[in-house]
C-alpha cells in the first residue's frame, strides 16, 4: 500500500454548448445509468455531486462543476473523490478515471439529444422504475423469512436467487442451511437500506 494518498482523480474540459444545456444534461445523468445517483446540487453556483456505490467499498462521490467561459461555451470540471479516505492504490485511481470517461460520455451523449429523445427516456426509465417497484424486496421480509424459514431456503427464493434456494432446501436436514440461514438474518438486519436495494433492488 502506498504511503502517500493520491490526488483526487480530476478533468476539465471545454464544451461548444451554453451553460443552460450542458446543465440539463448534467442533471439528467441517471437516465444514462442508475448506479450514478445525484447527492447534492447548488443550482446558484452550478454544482452538482453524484454518488455511486462499489463492491467491498462505501463508493465514491463525483464533483461537476459548470462554468459559462462565454454564450455558447461552458467549462466542465469532474473530480472523483471517496466517501470515506483518499485514494492511495493505482488501481483505485484507474477506477476512478473509468467514472470519468463515463460521466463524460452520458453527458455527451445527452448533450446531443433533442428535448424529445429525453422526454422518451425519461418515461422509458419511469415504466422501468415501476416495473422494479412491483417486485421489489423489503429488507424487512428478507430478515424475517430467514429467521423462521430460512432452514429451508425460502428467503433465498424471495430475494430471486433460486438456484441458492434449491441448495438450502435439498441439504435443510443437516441443519447447516438453518445456521447459515440465522447468519443472513443478522446481515440483514445490519445491511443499510442502500447496500441492500443495491444488491437486490438494481433497476
Amino acid at each position: 500500500m502506498a504511503v502517500f494518498a493520491i490526488p483526487n482523480p480530476k478533468k476539465t474540459l471545454n464544451v461548444d454548448f451554453p451553460m443552460d444545456r450542458v446543465k440539463e444534461s448534467v442533471k439528467n445523468i441517471t437516465l444514462m445509468n442508475s448506479k450514478y445517483r445525484l447527492h447534492s446540487s447548488n443550482e446558484i453556483f452550478n454544482q452538482y455531486t453524484y454518488e455511486s456505490y462499489e463492491f467491498l467499498s462505501l463508493g465514491v462521490y463525483i464533483d461537476i462543476n459548470l462554468n459559462s467561459t462565454s454564450e455558447n461555451k461552458t467549462e466542465i470540471t469532474i473530480e472523483i473523490r471517496r466517501k470515506m479516505g483518499t485514494f492511495n492504490e493505482p488501481h483505485e485511481v484507474t477506477h476512478a478515471n473509468d467514472h470519468i470517461v463515463n460521466i463524460v460520455n452520458y453527458i455527451a451523449r445527452l448533450t446531443a439529444m433533442s428535448t424529445d429523445e429525453i422526454i422518451k427516456l425519461k418515461s422509458s426509465q419511469t415504466q422501468n422504475v415501476t416495473a422494479v417497484k412491483k417486485s421489489r424486496k423489503e429488507k424487512n421480509t428478507a430478515a424475517i423469512l430467514s429467521f423462521f424459514l430460512g432452514g429451508i431456503g425460502i428467503h433465498r427464493f424471495y430475494l430471486g436467487q433460486t438456484v441458492m434456494g434449491v441448495f438450502y432446501l435439498i441439504f435443510c436436514w443437516t441443519f447447516i442451511p438453518a445456521f447459515i440461514a440465522f447468519i443472513d438474518f443478522f446481515v440483514f438486519i445490519f445491511m443499510s437500506q442502500n447496500k441492500f436495494d443495491l444488491k437486490y433492488n438494481r433497476l
